[in-house]
């Protein structure tokens, strides 16, 4: 009897151990959009200022540079949407994991922001 308890505890603390790789492993995937979506922000920002010079195809480039700041506010949404759903499916299983979402809408949201800035600065370029 000693053992099998010995046993549901090992199983216990696995299954813990588990739960929390799986957490971190989907906080990581988070920060990996993060990442994507201020490379194509700042991606825009950089055609728009290094090629907006040309008179021609000036449109163009301002077209383009805004279209990847709209590609990286997507990536965020996409993001969040993304680790949002994992928790929820992970919080189901684990009802003693810790609630990070508030966090991850604070960051979301002030990444958007900034795109948003950063859209309106290529407009008015």
């Amino acid at each position: 009897m000693k053992d099998e308890a010995s046993k549901n505890d090992l199983a216990k603390k696995r299954t813990e151990l588990a739960v929390q790789r799986t957490i971190l492993a989907n906080e990581r995937t988070f920060s990996a959009w993060i990442r994507t979506g201020l490379s194509s922000v700042l991606g825009g920002l950089a055609v728009v200022k290094f090629m907006g010079d040309n008179e021609i195809y000036r449109g163009y480039i301002l077209l383009i540079g805004i279209l990847f700041v709209l590609i990286g506010i997507a990536i965020y949404i996409l993001a969040f949407l993304s680790f949002k759903d994992s928790f929820k499916r992970l919080k189901k299983e684990n009802e003693d994991i810790s609630n990070s979402l508030a966090i991850l809408i604070a960051i979301t949201t002030g990444m958007v922001l900034t795109a948003v800035l950063i859209m309106g600065l290529l407009i008015s370029y």
